[in-house]
Parts: C-alpha cells; structure tokens; sequence
C-alpha cells in the first residue's frame, strides 16, 4: 500500500497499525500516547531510560497500556537500534528533542543526528507510511514558547537599549509584528539566536533534504510546528511550558514583561499530530499549530481573576524594558525575556483548519487546566483549599 493511501478512524483498521512515539514521556508526546492507545493503536514509545520511574510509570499508568510498549533508545544512538525500534511500525511520530538545558552547539549535532536516525531507520524498512516530526521553534514565529527555559546562557550579551529590530523580531525577523505562515524560517544569522533553537531549525532542513534526496523512500513527512503548548500534564516532569505558568502563580514575576505568544492546548496539539498522521493531505507539508495569540497581560489576567481569591500573588503590571534588563544581569530566565521584549506573535493559522479539519480549544481554559493541574501535582503550592477540577 503506498503512502497515499487515505485511512479511515475505524479501530478496528487502527488495530493493526503501531505507531512509534519517540520521547514519549514528554510533555506532548505522552498525550499523543494516550490518543492513539484511546483509538485502538497499538504503541512503541521510546525512552531513554526505561528504569527511569518518573518517566516510564506515567505511560504505565494509562489506560489501555497492555498495547504499549517502551523501546529504550536514545537519539544519538546508531541507527540500527532505530531501525529496530522503529520496525513493524506503520507511523512514526518523532517528538523526541535533546534537553534544552544543553546550552552549546552539540544539542545542535544532537538534534541533527536524531532526526537522521529516524528517517533512514525508517528508509531500511518497508512498513512506514508516514513520519511526522514535530519541530517546536523551528519556524519563526515559535521562538518565544521557551523563552523562560532554564537554559543557561554563560554571559550577558543583550545590550541596554537594543535596536527592536535586532532583538524584538521573532527569531531574528526585523518586524515585530509580521504575520507569519508556514513559509517563514527561523533566521540562522540572528547573533541572539540559542543553540537550542539552532538545533531545531537545522533538524527539520536535514529532515526536508533527506526527503528530497531519497525520493524512493516509502513513506511521506509532515512537519508540524507549534506554538507555547499549554494544559494538563500527564506526568510531573517540569518543562519550559510549566515554568513560565508557575512564575506566574508562585510570585517570582512582580511584573510581566511586554510581549504576545501564540498559544494552543496540549491535547489540540496531540491531536492534530494524529489527523496529520491519518491524512493524506498533510503529505509534504509544514504546519502551524496554533490557536490564539494571548499578551503576558491577558494571561495575568486569566489566572488571576482565578486563582487570586485563593492567595496566589500574579502580577497587575507590566515591566519596563529597563526594569527586565536590570533583572537579566542576576537572572537566566530574565535573560531570555528580554530578548523578546516587545516581540509579538502574529500568525495564519488556517492552513491546519485546511488540510486537517482542527478547531481548537479556548487557550485561556487551557491555562486554568494546566494551573489546576499543577497545583494537584504539587507542582505548585495549595494555597488554600481547591476543589479538583474535572479537565477534558
């Protein structure tokens, strides 16, 4: 069967396909687990440590697991153990990335070699139809859903008064406030520009020329590129998503700084993983997956007229750029606000909508979910007393 062939949601159909779910204990990829074994698939989901009970009990502890399987493999690791893991597998959903709290060029030949790994794993065998890479801050209007990583940066380089259009541009673009589409890339000249980011960007060009090279190949690739994903967890590892969300609510941001990210649910963006997965449309294609564009304000102000009654502290104004510099000298994560200062994220989204049929979620819902869910994960603390939340 050619990877043209258009398949049907019938679980019976879905019974006989296994899905490859690389990183699977991350953030995205386990609620792409959790979807796919909820429709009937079967799972291989990679680990790097399958010992690891943080990471491997969450995936055990979801419904339908007896069709899961956990493969320990890392991305750099020889492309044969990739083959066999990625064997007998009709898609290939690789999610996995190298840590961001690696802060040189080799998260760079990481990323690079991870999606190497992948794809010609995937070129040895006959069974994948389908790969979908997940590239967060590839394109470049995604920089921003990890500005407030714990990523360390080694020296101060912003300068005090910078030009807006050396460091307000998303990913090094000159105008702030430009509509991107899936036709803009990540400038890789910007001198702001993290290895981190780098990496992304360069893993899905290596992974277009590799197609473009391989033409014979049987299987098509997709790319997705979200934007700050948001929501509940199903597992309590910390990510750059929840640390920005707990600077919030913990008190450590008086003032929020001025900029706008683009937003989507956790949950939106595993499932457009798997309608693009399913469809034939999504063939070739890079994709959006974004809902709404929310200011550091909005947000403040969506968790606040929440959760202040209950004691925490979120802040009611926005930070000069003066007062952020300042900070940065003493704080990382400040650091990188600030390259982002005054940054805007303005996008088209319609081309998911298009080829994938998605609506999504109300962001802002999205946020009260993943703050609920923190504060019953401890990942916050209770201030006062709060009902559970039923999150859908």
């Amino acid at each position: 069967m050619s990877a043209e062939t258009e398949f049907t949601d019938s679980t019976s159909e879905n019974n006989n396909c296994r899905v490859l779910v690389t990183g699977a204990s991350g953030y995205l990829a386990i609620h792409c687990v959790q979807q796919l074994l909820q429709q009937g698939y079967k799972v291989r989901g990679t680990l790097r440590d399958l010992n690891s009970f943080e990471k491997a009990n969450p995936l055990r502890q979801l419904a339908n697991s007896d069709q899961l399987e956990l493969f320990r493999v890392a991305l750099e690791d020889d492309v044969d153990l990739w083959r066999k893991a990625i064997m007998d597998c009709t898609y290939v959903l690789h999610i996995a990335s190298p840590c961001e709290m690696i802060a040189d060029e080799t998260i760079v030949e990481i990323a690079i070699r991870g999606t190497l790994n992948v794809l010609r794993g995937a070129a040895q065998l006959q069974c994948v139809r389908k790969i979908n890479c997940l590239i967060i801050a590839s394109d470049a209007s995604h920089l921003p859903w990890c500005y407030c990583a714990r990523i360390h940066i080694g020296y101060h380089t912003l300068p005090f008064n910078p030009s807006r259009n050396e460091v307000n541009g998303a990913v090094g673009h000159k105008n702030r406030t430009k509509l991107f589409t899936e036709n803009d890339w990540t400038n890789l000249n910007w001198k702001y520009l993290h290895p981190y980011h780098r990496s992304k960007t360069l893993a899905e060009h290596t992974a277009w020329n590799f197609m473009e090279k391989n033409p014979d190949v049987s299987f098509s690739l997709t790319v997705l590129n979200p934007s700050l994903i948001v929501g509940p967890s199903l597992q309590s590892a910390k990510g750059s998503s929840v640390t920005i969300i707990s600077r919030f609510m913990d008190g450590s941001m008086p003032a929020y700084p001025a900029m706008k990210l683009g937003l989507v649910d956790v949950r939106d963006a595993a499932r457009a993983h798997i309608l693009a997965m399913k469809d034939r449309k999504s063939n070739g294609q890079r994709i959006l997956i974004t809902a709404k564009t929310l200011s550091f304000r909005q947000i403040a102000k969506t968790l606040r007229e929440e959760f202040a009654k209950y004691g925490y502290r979120i802040p009611r104004i926005r930070a000069l750029y003066i007062a952020v510099w300042l900070y940065s000298l003493v704080d990382k994560e400040a650091l990188q606000a600030l390259s982002l200062y005054g940054h805007e994220d303005n996008f088209d989204n319609s081309k998911a909508f298009q080829l994938l049929g998605i609506s999504y979620q109300d962001v802002r819902k999205s946020l009260l979910d993943m703050a609920y869910d923190m504060i019953e994960r401890n990942i916050l603390p209770r201030k006062k007393y709060i009902e559970k939340k039923e999150l859908v």
